[in-house]
C-alpha cells in the first residue's frame, strides 16, 4: 500500500476529544509540561481543544503552527484563542509577528493515522516532518484507536513520534523502527 492509498482508506474523522483528554491525564499524573507546541484541530481530526485550553488556563507556554510557505512552519507562541485568525489551508493560525518558540518540551502531532512504531500518515506537504527534523522535544501523536495500525508506509525522511494516544490506548514507541 503507498501513502496515496492510505490516504483514501483512513479520511480525517473526529475523536471527540477522547486522545487529548488521555494526554492530559497522562501529564497530570506524570509531570506538568513546561511547554506545548500543539496544532489547532479541525472539525475533521482528533480534537486538541481540551490540551489547548489546559495549557492556557495553567500558564504553560502554548504554541501553535505558523505555515510560511510551502511544507515549512514555526511554532508561535499564543495566550489566548482570540489570536487565531484563519490562514494556510483554512487553519486557525496565531499572526506573523507571536513570538517564536523554538524548543517547546512537548510537541502534540497530528495524523490522520499512526502505527506502533510512531510513523504516521500525514497530509502530504511534510511540514511536521521537517519540523521534528533535528528537536529534542518529547512528541505525541493523537488518533482514533482504529487508527493505531501495526506498520503504516513509511520514506527516509518521515519522523517517528515518541508516543501514540488514543482514547483507550497509549503506545510508546522506539523511534528507532526502520523506514
Amino acid at each position: 500500500m503507498t501513502k496515496r492509498e492510505a490516504r483514501v482508506i483512513y479520511p480525517p474523522i473526529p475523536d471527540g476529544g477522547a486522545a487529548a483528554r488521555r494526554l492530559i491525564d497522562f501529564w497530570t499524573s506524570e509531570t506538568i509540561p513546561k511547554s506545548v507546541f500543539c496544532y489547532v484541530s479541525e472539525a475533521t481530526e482528533c480534537a486538541t481543544t481540551p490540551v489547548l485550553c489546559f495549557c492556557l488556563k495553567r500558564g504553560i507556554p502554548l504554541a501553535v503552527p505558523l505555515c510560511e510557505g510551502y511544507g515549512v512552519m514555526t511554532a508561535r507562541a499564543v495566550s489566548d484563542f482570540s489570536q487565531l485568525r484563519r490562514g494556510a489551508f483554512g487553519l486557525l493560525e496565531p499572526p506573523e509577528d507571536a513570538p517564536v518558540m523554538e524548543d517547546p518540551e512537548w510537541a502534540v502531532i497530528p495524523g490522520l493515522a499512526f502505527d506502533r512504531e510512531g510513523f504516521r500518515l500525514g497530509r502530504g506537504g511534510g511540514y511536521y516532518d521537517r519540523w521534528l527534523t533535528g528537536r529534542k522535544c518529547r512528541t505525541v501523536g493523537l488518533c482514533r484507536p482504529e487508527r493505531l495500525l501495526d506498520r503504516l508506509p513509511r520514506n527516509q525522511w518521515d519522523m517517528p513520534v515518541d508516543t501514540v494516544i488514543t482514547g483507550v490506548e497509549t503506545c510508546r514507541t522506539t523511534k528507532k523502527a526502520a523506514r
